[in-house]
């Protein structure tokens, strides 16, 4: 769905309120917030929550001197668990009880967002009272081949989401870069009646639409943010981990999918042993051809060109990250998020 950012005027505007859940992000919040604060929608219209989720750091301190004179920032000290939950969860749990907007958006902490993003993101449910979950479109900025191939990591999969909307299979949200309006949150009964789950933005997800609202997966300008990479190996196994909790809940056809992603190079390998090395090259050409199709108009459109001439040489890290990933998914090491231990 496009949207033109000048569908409301500014007399028209609903009240919007963003979430973001903080906890020892001293070295990224500021730049998060001024983001924030040079959106183009007006900030009599705006409030922003920040839960400080018991940080170690300096972030509150950060965050407090940055709002001071920013009226429609609040920071929000999260001490209370709400219905057991956890983590991000419970902050957003908790920073529900003082929103007051028609419609609630959803970022992190590492997260820049663009001018256009409040505007591009609540466009939807402006023009259709029936959508009740919106997510945008997320990209990595860094400056090493690491960072850039996990770029391409969000924009394939984000891409492949979006085709899964427009067929209206809903597969999952996003949590660093969603909304939903007020009246569809508030109809699951939020996280205060949600079960804990470590992906809780795909559990919002799937109880908003169990609820009867529709979803969208918007890939343009106007809802493009970037967010930082994964910068150590632990990391990034402990994020895929956390990943594969939520995609091993959607439906067993796309489960098989994924494993037969996940275990593409020993099935190429198996392959070539049992036939042809020349039938197993054939296919891995079409394959590789097929998620490039995929990822370069999204590319196109969001003007990130630096990543196509890395297209190629991307198609040997997603086959390493896949496999590791299921390898590192069976060994029995619980996830360590945000210096917290999850089964």
């Amino acid at each position: 769905m496009e949207v033109d950012k000048n569908t409301l005027s500014n007399d028209e505007k609903p009240l919007v309120t963003i979430w973001i859940a903080a906890r020892n992000e001293e070295g990224n919040i500021i730049e998060c917030l001024e983001s924030i604060h040079a959106t183009n929608f007006p900030k009599n219209q705006l409030q922003v929550l920040i839960g400080d989720d018991q940080s170690s750091d300096q972030t509150a301190s950060l965050v407090s001197d940055y709002i001071q004179d920013k009226p429609y920032f609040e920071l929000i000290s999260v001490q209370k668990t709400i219905n057991a939950q956890r983590g991000k969860a419970n902050v957003l749990a908790n920073l529900y009880e003082h929103s007051k907007g028609k419609y609630f958006l959803i970022t992190d902490a590492d997260v820049k967002v663009n001018p256009d993003w409040i505007e591009g993101m609540i466009a939807g449910f402006e023009n259709n009272p029936k959508l009740g979950h919106q997510v945008g479109v997320t990209a990595v900025r860094g400056k090493s081949l690491w960072h850039q191939y996990q770029s391409i990591d969000w924009l394939h999969a984000l891409t492949l989401l979006r085709t899964a909307a427009l067929i209206n299979l809903p597969l999952t949200g996003l949590g660093n870069n969603s909304g939903m309006t007020r009246e569809a949150y508030e109809a699951t009964g939020g996280y205060a009646k949600i079960p804990f789950s470590i992906t809780e933005d795909f559990a919002l997800f799937h109880e908003v639409v169990k609820q009867g609202y529709s979803f969208n997966n918007s890939i343009n300008q106007q809802v493009f943010a970037q967010t930082l990479p994964m910068t150590n190996l632990k990391e990034f196994l402990h994020q895929r981990k956390r990943w594969m909790v939520g995609a091993l809940q959607c439906p067993w056809w796309i489960v098989f999918l994924l494993y037969c992603q996940a275990l593409f190079l020993p099935i190429l390998v198996a392959i070539s042993c049992v036939f042809s090395w020349k039938i197993a090259l054939g296919i891995w050409l079409i394959k590789w051809l097929g998620q490039t199709l995929t990822v370069l108009p999204t590319i196109l459109k969001l003007k990130q060109i630096h990543l196509i001439k890395h297209l190629l040489s991307y198609e040997l890290y997603a086959n390493w990250w896949q496999i590791t990933m299921v390898i590192f998914y069976a060994i029995p090491i619980k996830i360590d998020w945000k210096g917290r231990i999850y089964s």
